[in-house]
Order: C-alpha cells, then structure tokens, then sequence
C-alpha cells in the first residue's frame, strides 16, 4: 500500500511538472510570436515610410497601426477559428477624403465577400452530414451568391485598423485596413439572409437557418 503511494506521488508530481513546463513552453512561444511580429511590423513599417506613406496626424504611429494590423490577422478565438475579417484596399482620389471614401467602400465590398464565402464554405460541408438534397444546398448557395448586397448591408461594426496616405502627382493615395468580429458579421448576414429567404420560401430558410448553426 505504501508503495502504491508513493507511486501516485511521482506521478502526480510528473503530471505537475508538466503542466508547469507545457504552460512555460506557451508562454515562451507567445512571447517569441509577439516579439517575431513586432520584429517584421518595424520592417513593413520601414519600407512603406520609405515609399513615402505616412499617418495623418491624430492617428497611431504607422508602425503601430501595421502592428494593430497583423495582429487582428492573427487573432483566434479559443477554437482556433479567426477572430476577425480584415481587408486592406488603396485608392487615388483628388484629396485625402475622396480616397478614403474609395478605399474604404472597397474594403467594406471585400469583407462582405469574405462573410459570404465563408457560409457558402460552411454550407457545403455540412452537405455530406446532413439529410438535405443536394439540390436544395445548391438553391441556398446560389441564393447567398445572389444577395451579397445583403451581406454587406448587415455588416456592422467596421472598424479602421490602418490610415496611411501619401502623395503622388499632386493627387493622394489612401490605403486602409479594416476589421470586423467574424462571428459578429457571420450571425448579422445570416439573419438578413434568412429573412430575405424566407419571403421565397420557408422550407429553405429553415434549412439554412438549421444548416448554419453558429
């Protein structure tokens, strides 16, 4: 009986020792990652300031911002999944407004196509673990092609990581990054696809209601 003890002892103390050293390995590693990004941020920012890009005044640093940047690339939610949808657009305008308004219409459009990729992408592979038709997926995934206005209308909560400008041949170049919660978007073009779907026909719009589950 002592020895059996004992033994659950040691073990006990391995598992311990353990989990101490995983966690110290992960945070080792975060601490790398973090330190490699902001290693490659300064590079970006570097080079885009040597191309003549620079911030307005009142916003982030450019480094900065391309740090906010990468990050919100990198960011997952804990199953591993994205954390947000970005999109980076650059446009030319006349002045400084224009081009933004350029710019970001296009990130905005680019985002609202990323969301509806990503639930076509989510319909189809609940396809072979469900007991729809194929056909009716298929109807579904042309309808989501069909309205990404939709889509792009739910989007809410847009959010500017980066704004940087620079001048060329007296006109300006505006470039910006955008960001939005993924499930956040995702759950807002749902509801506004089903809506719409359902006016059509309300068999389907229970099955894309019951196929996207999120």
């Amino acid at each position: 009986m002592k020895i059996i003890r004992i033994l659950i002892s040691v073990l006990v103390l391995l598992v311990t020792c353990f989990i101490a050293e995983a966690q110290m390995s992960n945070k080792e590693l975060k601490k790398e990652l973090k330190a490699k990004v902001e290693r490659n941020c300064k590079r970006t920012a570097k080079g885009l300031k040597k191309e003549g890009w620079k911030e307005m005044p009142g916003k982030l640093p450019l480094e900065k911002q391309i740090q906010e940047g990468r990050y919100a690339e990198l960011d997952e939610d804990e199953k591993g999944e994205k954390l947000y949808f970005t999109s980076t657009h650059r446009a030319i305008g006349g002045n400084y407004s224009a081009a933004k308004k350029i710019a970001n219409d296009r990130a905005r459009s680019e985002l609202a196509a990323q969301v509806a990729s990503t639930i076509s992408e989510l319909i189809k592979n609940k396809l072979s673990s469900t007991d729809y038709g194929e056909q009716d997926i298929e109807t579904i995934d042309e309808f989501i092609s069909a309205n990404k206005n939709l889509v792009s209308v739910s989007l809410s909560g847009v959010y500017p990581i980066v704004e940087i400008f620079r001048e060329r041949d007296k006109k300006v170049e505006v470039q910006v990054m955008v960001k939005v919660n993924a499930t956040n978007a995702l759950n807002a073009a749902k509801n506004a696809l089903y809506d719409k779907l359902y006016q059509q026909s309300v068999d389907l719009a229970k099955e894309l209601d019951q196929l996207l589950t999120y």
